[in-house]
């Protein structure tokens, strides 16, 4: 076998198509296990990966990519419908415990694969729920809260300790985790604080001011939030389009979203975008914004000039603003959703941890290890905000770099793409006999016109037939060089 390029597309190094082709098999529990010697979180990634596997699959070439994302969904809602939690923990075979500060994707892959190679491992999460920015942030209606339980509680259940409202920060301390015995530190705590954007007007304690972190966590934990009229969002990424689609939900009638670029340069997920527009969310582009106003301590609107994308000889782009052209909008709300950074105020005074000039902790890329022996860092909290893909990858690197350290291996991490032992022959496609297109299955959504009205999920899952038709669309390029030599 090779690897095909929808595995080494994948940050994680996932075997794309031998989990598929146990999907079409029928073996779910297979495709799930397979998922999982790379990633903990497959019913997660089945719902909100951005899924770079599918952009290199070679079946886009003839029709349209294997629907691979989605496919991912339905074993792992399988598994969880039918089997649900681990009959046992990993076995503990080695005598050293690891402690990881934050319970969010990084943290507790990494958390994973240590209990996987033997180690006890305690988490250490200043919230009362498990998931980091998925938990907290990510809406109901693209990641329902059921999901992120069942994942946590399978992880717990290989042995994974996950202690809630125990924060790490100046009365315990990553010192004071070493005083405890723990070998090594891996500090995951994501980035969770909200960026301001500096203009005129932008004032605490303003009625109608709200950050998308903080909005999305208020709501998402259950806290009474009743929005009305127009709402301006600012912001063009995935947490603005979270935020503008929160918005209608807690009783927004008119939610327009404000962006300093154009719509094709916004890094939200195209998706994502489409959703929003399909549910009534309106996308003014090329618009800085450059005062919010206010009377009596309360919203009324915003002022915003006209901006424009400028791209030097060398490519590299910058925003122009012409002061001349003012746009004056109405508004009850407002709220500001131009990205997070990491919060490292858990950080004591006195820790010797050496920061980087951003603002987190500075570490070395290819280890992860800070300048404090024993002390590793990884995930949002070292690169900025990513997509869960890359956390999830990021805390797998970070347990290897931990286990090497341990073993007082001092040389570089190696990770390199591998086919599971766990191997489906089946070629799929390439086995039936039959010229006929098979276009993509398109997953069927709630109805914005209803989906608006609550956080029920908006993306519906395969069926079984629909599972096994899409599954057998894979053209199993891993088996090639296989085939052409018998």
């Amino acid at each position: 076998m090779v690897i095909s390029a929808c595995q080494h597309a994948c940050p994680a190094g996932i075997d794309v198509p031998n989990y598929v082709a146990a999907i079409a098999r029928n073996n779910y529990e297979k495709a799930v296990e397979i998922i999982r010697e790379r990633n903990p979180f497959p019913a997660v990634c089945g719902r909100i990966c951005i899924h770079p596997c599918e952009l290199k699959c070679r079946r886009g070439e003839l029709d349209d990519p294997v629907a691979i994302r989605s496919l991912k969904r339905f074993a792992s809602d399988w598994y969880f419908e039918h089997i649900g939690r681990a009959s046992e923990p990993f076995q503990a075979t080695k005598d050293k415990k690891i402690a990881v500060v934050g319970a969010g994707p990084a943290g507790l892959t990494c958390a994973y694969f240590l209990a996987k190679m033997g180690y006890k491992v305690t988490v250490f999460e200043a919230q009362s729920v498990a998931g980091g920015m998925l938990g907290i942030a990510v809406p109901e209606f693209r990641l329902p809260r059921k999901v992120i339980e069942e994942e946590v509680d399978y992880i717990e259940s290989r042995g994974v300790d996950i202690r809630y409202n125990s924060p790490i920060d100046a009365r315990h301390t990553v010192n004071d985790l070493m005083a405890e015995g723990y070998g090594a530190v891996f500090i995951a705590a994501g980035a969770h604080a909200s960026l301001r954007i500096e203009i005129a007007g932008e004032e605490e304690g303003l009625e109608g001011l709200y950050y998308g972190l903080q909005f999305l966590r208020d709501v998402k934990l259950g806290k009474n939030i009743e929005l009305k009229g127009k709402v301006i969002v600012i912001g063009g990424g995935n947490v603005a389009f979270d935020v503008a689609r929160t918005a209608l939900r807690v009783g927004a009638s008119d939610v327009q979203i404000f962006y300093r670029r154009t719509k094709e340069e916004m890094p939200a997920w195209e998706k994502d975008i489409e959703e929003a527009i399909e549910e009534g969310v309106i996308i003014n582009p090329s618009w800085a914004p450059k005062r919010i106003i206010h009377r009596h301590g309360k919203i009324t609107g915003m002022e915003f000039a006209r901006s424009i994308t400028v791209f030097n000889e060398e490519g590299r782009s910058r925003i122009s603003v012409d002061e001349k052209t003012a746009l004056m909008v109405d508004a009850e709300a407002v709220i500001i959703s131009v990205g997070q950074a990491p919060d490292i105020s858990f950080l004591s005074e006195d820790s010797q941890l050496e920061r980087a000039l951003w603002g987190s902790l500075e570490v070395e890329e290819n280890r992860l290890a800070t300048n404090v022996p024993g002390v590793f860092a990884g995930g949002d909290f070292t690169t900025g905000p990513s997509v869960v893909i890359n956390a999830i990858a990021l805390g797998r690197r970070a347990s290897i770099a931990i286990d090497k350290y341990l073993q007082g291996d001092t040389g570089r991490i190696e990770i390199v793409d591998e086919k599971t032992s766990m191997k489906e022959d089946a070629g799929l496609a390439l086995d039936q006999e039959t010229t006929e297109e098979r276009p993509r299955i398109n997953i069927e959504l709630e109805r914005p016109e209803e989906r608006v009205k609550d956080f029920r999920e908006v993306e519906k899952g395969f069926s079984k037939e629909q599972a096994y038709r899409e599954a057998m669309r894979c053209l199993r390029c891993d088996l090639e060089k296989e085939r052409t030599t018998i």
